[in-house]
């Protein structure tokens, strides 16, 4: 690789396993940083997952939805990965995403829900909207 395509490298630590045949040697394989092409689906699966969350944003500063819906989107969380997490039902969790509803949980149910965030409670009820 050539020092110029190093320095377009997006993500320099991410590399993956390639596997070649080599006639001598039969498969081998081998560490290489991931090429241009990856990079690219890799970085518009980023631009995506921004996109989402500032719809999300939008929605909690109209109103339309609960801070928890931020959190999970900016852990890249959805329903039943949170519910296998906190141990809540996943129709729980829908109604916790509702603003109303969500002002009134009780400190332990937003405790288990910092925790899988790795997070305050004060965190969890105000997240950095932008």
């Amino acid at each position: 690789m050539s020092d110029e395509e190093n320095k377009e490298l997006i993500y320099r630590n991410n590399r993956e396993l390639h596997y070649g045949f080599d006639p001598e040697k039969g498969y081998v394989a081998r560490v290489d940083y991931q090429y241009h092409g990856n990079q690219t689906i890799i970085q518009q699966g980023w631009d995506a997952a921004e996109d989402r969350l500032k719809e999300v944003s939008v929605k909690i500063s109209a109103g339309k939805l609960s801070p928890l819906a931020w959190h999970m989107e900016k852990n890249l969380m959805e329903l039943p990965m949170l519910s296998a997490y906190t141990g809540i039902m996943k129709w729980r969790i829908k109604r916790h995403l509702k603003p109303g509803i969500f002002k009134k949980l009780k400190p332990g149910l937003l405790g288990r829900y910092g925790s899988v965030f790795n997070i305050t409670i004060e965190e969890l009820k105000n997240p950095p909207i932008n």
